[in-house]
């Protein structure tokens, strides 16, 4: 049953990131038993305008997977804080700074300088 809920929720993406909620490390909690289904989620900003929108979407998607008999709640916690390390390795990547042209340059023409 597990799988089957990360699976769905899997279906959902963070509409500004285009990454899914599962991938992100959005889900919070999740627990399920006797017909109900609870689901926390945090946003990856406290204030995230999209919050709700992520949460019908989350709540929609596992009713789909579930089908009839199960209640399904999602709530967002607002007073959680994300960061990178809570998302896939495979994800986290997107979010490590790049260096910027003008670095990559320096570094470019210092290696070619020491032989590196």
């Amino acid at each position: 049953m597990k799988s089957e809920i990360l699976a769905a929720l899997a279906t959902v993406d963070d509409p500004e990131l285009g990454i899914d909620i599962v991938s992100l490390g959005l889900v919070r909690r999740l627990e399920f038993g006797e017909g109900a289904i609870k689901i926390e989620l945090m946003m990856t900003t406290p204030t995230c305008p999209l919050g709700g929108l992520i949460g019908e979407h989350a709540r929609a998607a596992v009713e789909r997977a579930v089908g009839t008999g199960w209640t399904v709640n999602v709530t967002i916690d607002k007073a959680a804080v994300w960061s990178t390390e809570l998302a896939d390795p495979a994800v986290r990547s997107r979010f490590e700074r790049q260096p910027s042209r003008f670095e990559a340059a320096v570094s470019k023409f210092a290696a070619g300088l020491f032989g590196r």
